[in-house]
């Protein structure tokens, strides 16, 4: 979920890999000679999200995608009922204009070294839809984006039977480089959706195969922007019909019948790397 500029990748996600970052397939199960510790765990079993860790996200851009139509503060958006969370995008039908939901641990909880796993199924979708679990720094090695770093965990394209899993970064000379794989999902399912985080080294998951690992390899070893603590945003962006006239990265809204899309989050578990 490209921080400031997630046209920037459309093309690149689809057409290449980039040579510059370490892309290594794997279909091998999470690691188990390595310590955790659980240090979060929330399964969504109250009628709100826990204010000490999560709060909505506040900042709607009138130039970047994903966030140019997230409602803060709406908790028909961001509902916590029957065991989830449901991230949702709705149409207005008076403004004709979608409105999505964001929450984010920023500034209450992150982790530097450790895993994360999230359980989580798509109850509603169609096209325009953009759900997404990704990780950006609480305190950046670097100032601006791509140099800070981003972890898609998960990005998931209208009513696709895929998932993007995407690293953002830069290279030597600022340039924006990344790595990033397609990892087949159970599209009318729950699918877990994992990160293990270590020293030089990103892996990620899906349903507990890796699918990606990510290391300081090549023209990224001089800007690795990974060694800090990360925090969560899951949200639910949405493309218009064209009236923003910004480029979303789904395409546009074709149908607005379809309305609300929905992602619901069963659990979210993080757990630290121990010595």
């Amino acid at each position: 979920m490209n921080y400031l500029f997630k046209s920037i990748f459309i093309t690149a996600v689809v057409l290449t890999i980039t040579m510059a970052c370490s892309n290594d397939k794997a279909d091998d199960d999470e690691p188990n000679e390595l310590n955790f510790k659980l240090i979060y765990e929330e399964n969504f079993n109250g009628d709100a999200y826990n204010t000490d860790y999560w709060s909505s996200y506040q900042t709607q851009s009138w130039s970047v995608a994903w966030n140019h139509y997230v409602v803060p503060d709406d908790a028909s958006l961001a509902e916590v009922k029957a065991g989830n969370l449901h991230l949702r995008a709705r149409w207005n039908s008076e403004t004709n204009i979608p409105e999505t939901g964001a929450i984010q641990t920023k500034d209450k909880f992150s982790f530097k070294y450790g895993k994360m796993e999230v359980r989580a199924k798509f109850t509603r979708s169609g096209k325009g839809g953009w759900p997404a679990i990704w990780l950006m720094p609480q305190n950046p090695v670097y100032s601006s984006w791509p140099l800070t770093g981003e972890i898609d965990v998960m990005e998931r394209l209208n009513t696709d039977t895929f998932v993007y899993q995407v690293l953002h970064q830069a290279d030597s000379g600022e340039n924006h480089i990344s790595s990033h794989q397609t990892s087949p999902i159970v599209a009318d399912d729950y699918n877990t959706y994992g990160i293990v985080k270590l020293p030089n080294k990103i892996e990620l998951y899906v349903n507990g195969k890796r699918t990606l690992t990510h290391q300081p390899k090549g023209l990224n070893k001089d800007n690795w922007p990974f060694e800090t603590d990360f925090y969560i945003i899951m949200n639910y962006a949405c493309a218009d019909q064209g009236q923003s006239g910004i480029e979303f990265w789904p395409g546009l809204v074709d149908n607005t019948d379809n309305f609300p899309y929905e992602m619901a989050v069963d659990y979210l578990k993080v757990w630290e790397l121990v010595d």
